[in-house]
């Protein structure tokens, strides 16, 4: 505050210096940053950009889309995320696959379309969203009305007819290319002669195996030239996508004893003012962090705190300030009802001109609507059972030509308020009307439950949250920790003095949005696979995470795409190298016990270990016995003759020693359709996903969304 006491008393000129200096220093980093975004597109793939404003329309598309659909005003920010993954994934694979129909000419004709929507093979689409319930019958008149009308359609309506269109095209492509793959798929009788052999001859046998847990670890010592023999032999398996590694300490922001203090004194006020309040809906929104509720709720929806007292208060009852999930909350019994739980209607909407939701054709007053519905009432007293045919013919409900007006049963206020208070007052097989917002309802009340005992409670919650100061205190704590700590080192050390506890978040990828406890990490992501950010680097700035958390991070590992060099993955590999070392320490042992010996029990008594019989190994068995997966134990059996005796084989739990007891081949077979069969359809199952992937593995995809997101 002294510095900025100093300035002011400075000359207009230097402020005005300072300003120009910040203005510049701003500018060039707009400048810096708008440069850096115009020589990078988003994404290529495969030599095909993908914009920006491109991406964004149709991100902004599909959010408007999802909105409409769940009724929303807005998405979370996870669900955007969520959304711009799908639009990513699906604009590179239309890239890719465009590529390939083109390249084989795949189209979909204008007949064909045709087809699909009102011909003899339609689409599934159509099928399942334009069958008449009455009949089962798919309306294709219905079709081709909204095709020839197109034109008439409202906008909303063109997009999403648009979006049909598109979705049955698409679909159309795709079967045809899986079907050009998948029918071209063919298995030779020598493979299928193979495969049957593979799961119908079988071997009895005997083994030992001594286990790798009996050489202690501690009498194997391993060189660099263990470590790279091995990852010489496996480079292949190491290949990984781009991920970081990272520590971090979190500084939560929680309430201090001061923010409690003044929460507890504030509760009390509005306890003291809840007292002698008159208009209670107004109090209570005036004063609580939620809105006035004026719902009647049953037992057991009320806080667990007062859930059975309230019950046995009467209306006007002040219930005192109690704690709840981390709030402090009190309240007024408002009213004590009995009331059903569910009840049954059917109903007739007769509409009028500005009733939300009302046809642009209806030009029929409120008036006239009163008139129609009263009339419709009188009718309905004498013979409800005419409610339905009216119901089809007259309602403006749209439900009403699949339903007859037949509401079924609705929870007790989950209708719009003034039908649910009409069904509510009123009295099983009663007629009466209503007014809602959509327009005049004629009411047929056909059922009700046993009514059950309700309360209309106005509850006031007051949260216990940090204060604007508790918030600048931890933040000035994490930057104190960021600005004291540059380096890994120091990190490491001031973690242990102060207590701190040390997260730590591995395999990030490049597009993740959250870590192990905090969503939306996107900035801590980005700032981890900045290109100026290195391994070890302490982060200078502290992250801020909606209001609640602090981080400060140092990056500890960095992988890229590609195959993973030694160093990086040693440590991982320190268990299967020593197995292997220890693999070659007991053949050895082994080979120099058969010099002696060719009797696989004398041979199991000198290492201490039993003998195990299998009944039965075919070739297609996935696990040896009880000793689990051991490929190199079956493999090698089948190439052993009956009553001979094994080499020491290397498996996966240990050194074994074999011996076939007897073989027993698969009948012959003349006719192998039926595993000619089992094998292409195992292979065209996986036609689908495997042959994108394939595709996608080959493609140049360059992913940019790092730079803007």
């Amino acid at each position: 505050m002294a510095i900025i006491g100093k300035i002011r008393k400075r000359s207009g000129l230097l402020i005005i210096l300072i300003g120009i200096a910040i203005a510049g220093f701003v500018l060039q980093d707009a400048f810096k940053g708008t440069r850096a975004f115009s020589n990078k597109q988003l994404g290529v793939v495969d030599g095909e950009n993908i914009t920006y404003p491109e991406f964004e329309k149709k991100v902004e598309q599909q959010l408007e889309q999802i909105k409409t659909q769940q009724r929303k005003e807005s998405l979370t920010s996870q669900e955007t995320y969520q959304v711009r993954q799908s639009v990513w994934n699906q604009l590179v694979s239309d890239v890719l696959m465009s590529k390939e129909y083109e390249d084989l000419s795949i189209e979909v004709s204008t007949e064909e379309m045709n087809d699909m929507f009102y011909g003899k093979f339609l689409h599934q689409f159509i099928n399942q969203n334009f069958t008449n319930p009455k009949t089962g019958q798919v309306d294709k008149q219905r079709v081709v009305q909204i095709i020839e009308n197109f034109e008439q359609l409202k906008p909303e309506e063109q997009k999403q007819w648009k979006s049909i269109e598109e979705y049955i095209k698409s679909d159309r492509i795709r079967t045809k290319y899986n079907n050009l793959i998948t029918k071209s798929f063919y298995m030779p009788k020598a493979f299928a002669k193979k495969a049957y052999q593979a799961q119908n001859d079988f071997v009895k046998l005997r083994m030992m195996a001594v286990d790798y847990s009996s050489v202690s670890d501690s009498a194997v010592v391993l060189n660099d030239k263990d470590y790279q023999a091995f990852y010489d032999e496996h480079k292949q398996e190491f290949d990984q996508e781009a991920s970081r590694d990272i520590d971090y300490v979190l500084f939560e922001v929680t309430p201090s004893k001061d923010d409690l203090d003044n929460t507890v004194k504030q509760v009390n006020d509005i306890y003291t003012e809840l007292q002698t309040a008159q208009n209670i809906p107004e109090f209570v929104n005036s004063y609580s962090d939620t809105r006035y509720d004026s719902s009647f709720v049953k037992r057991g929806k009320l806080p667990y705190a007062i859930d059975s007292a309230a019950f046995n208060m009467a209306a006007g009852t002040i219930i005192p300030p109690f704690m709840d999930n981390g709030a402090y909350k009190m309240g007024k019994i408002m009213d004590v009802q009995l009331r059903p739980d569910s009840m049954k209607a059917s109903h007739i909407l007769i509409s009028f001109k500005g009733a939300y939701g009302a046809n642009e054709k209806i030009t029929r007053t409120k008036e006239d609507a009163q008139k129609l519905a009263d009339s419709l009432k009188i009718l309905l007293q004498k013979d409800p059972s005419k409610l339905a045919e009216i119901a089809i013919s007259l309602s403006d409900d749209q439900s009403a030509k699949e339903n007859k007006g037949d509401l079924n049963w609705f929870a007790d206020q989950t209708m719009v308020p003034a039908f649910n208070n009409a069904v509510l007052k009123g009295k099983v097989g009663d007629v009466t009307t209503a007014e809602s917002m959509f327009g005049i309802h004629v009411i047929n009340i056909t059922g009700k439950t046993i009514p059950l005992k309700k309360v209309q409670i106005a509850l006031i919650t007051r949260n216990l949250e940090p204060s604007n100061q508790t918030y600048k205190n931890i933040f000035a704590e994490a930057n104190k920790f960021a600005s004291e700590n540059p380096t890994v080192e120091a990190f490491e050390n001031s973690i242990k003095k102060s207590g701190l506890n040390k997260r730590t978040a591995e395999y990030i990828q490049q597009m993740s949005d959250n870590i192990p406890g905090i969503e939306n990490a996107r900035e801590l992501v980005r700032w981890a696979f900045n290109e100026e950010t290195k391994k070890n680097d302490v982060s200078k700035q502290v992250f801020e995470f909606d209001n609640k958390y602090f981080i400060v991070a140092v990056l500890k590992e960095v992988r890229e795409k590609g195959i993973a060099p030694l160093e990086q993955i040693k440590s991982r590999l320190e268990f299967v190298v020593k197995r292997d070392k220890k693999a070659v320490m007991i053949q050895e042992k082994v080979n120099a016990a058969l010099a002696q010996t060719k009797d696989l029990y004398q041979l199991a008594s000198k290492f201490n270990v039993q003998v195990d019989t299998v009944e039965q190994l075919n070739f297609a068995s996935y696990n040896v016995g009880r000793k689990g997966y051991e490929p190199e134990v079956i493999g090698t059996t089948f190439t052993l003759k009956p009553n001979s005796l094994s080499k020491p084989i290397k498996g996966n739990s240990g050194v074994y020693v074999v011996n076939v007891d007897q073989i027993t081949k698969a009948p012959e077979s003349k006719d192998y359709t039926m595993t000619i069969m089992q094998l292409q359809s195992m292979y065209q199952q996986r036609v689908a996903n495997d042959v994108y992937k394939v595709i996608q593995d080959k493609a140049k995809i360059e992913d940019n969304r790092i730079l803007f997101y």
